[in-house]
């Protein structure tokens, strides 16, 4: 009988230490703290690096909220505004202007109608789609000084490609001069470092992939018009950053495939 009591109490014992546990996570958590000028510490620094994230800070960040931070948070602000959202431009990092930052759909930072920014032509509906595969199925096709045509989602230019190697993504260069006037069409006739949704064909099979429109790096096609190759991205590959993925690319893929 007393086991059974020594039993019954353990079990009821877990139970409300369960029901404790479930009503601490399952309450809301709330911003009560309201950040402005002279605040400091680690969630500074957080509002810090998301505010570069988005174009809106440009020195490093320090946990010291000091003007220029306050200046980056009313532009932000400002900017939440003209999105519709009802906040108040005082600078300052409150509940909700915390979670408009934070959000996956934050608005960048507004770059100015002066600043020009070369860009090949965008089409409302794409020339060309390809379908998905993996950088490590792909990887497999590309044979080292081997040509490829490349063809513009946007545009429908095709030109051609020398793959020249490349461990976590594809770099290439072009076959010929006579390549780089669609390339260069295709990147608003002015090197630039955007990137756009392509295809790779690969015999009669379109395969979904991004590039970038920046020439760099090693350089072994002579006489192409081009100093240096550019990346081919496809899904999964990895940037020469850290070996990470890259956001825009991984886009531009599966743009390229019509489920952008």
């Amino acid at each position: 009988m007393r086991k059974t009591k020594r039993i019954t109490a353990a079990v009821l014992a877990a139970m409300l230490l369960a029901l404790s546990l479930f009503s601490a996570y399952a309450e809301p958590q709330t911003q009560t703290e309201i950040y402005s000028e002279n605040s400091a510490g680690e969630t500074v620094v957080r509002i810090q690096i998301r505010l570069r994230e988005l174009g809106y800070l440009w020195f490093k960040p320090t946990g010291v909220y000091r003007a220029m931070t306050v200046k980056a948070v009313e532009e932000f602000q400002t900017r939440c505004v003209a999105y519709g959202e009802r906040l108040g431009v005082d600078g300052r990092m409150g509940e909700q202007s915390m979670l408009e930052l934070f959000a996956p759909s934050a608005p960048k930072f507004r770059i100015p109608d002066s600043v020009h920014l070369p860009r090949g032509p965008i089409a409302d509906t794409l020339k060309v789609k390809g379908e998905v595969q993996s950088w490590n199925a792909v990887k497999q096709k590309l044979n080292v000084n081997e040509e490829y045509t490349v063809i513009d989602c946007n545009t429908g230019k095709e030109f051609k490609l020398v793959f020249t190697g490349g461990e976590n993504h594809a770099e290439a260069e072009l076959a010929s001069e006579s390549e780089l006037e669609a390339f260069n069409y295709i990147c608003g006739s002015e090197y630039n470092f955007l990137k756009r949704p392509v295809v790779v064909m690969f015999g009669e099979t379109a395969v979904a992939a991004s590039i970038q429109c920046y020439p760099h790096g090693s350089d072994s096609v002579a006489d192409n018009g081009m100093e240096g190759h550019v990346c081919l991205f496809f899904e999964g590959s990895l940037s020469h950053v850290g070996s990470l993925p890259d956001v825009e690319h991984n886009a531009n893929v599966f743009a390229a495939a019509g489920r952008g």
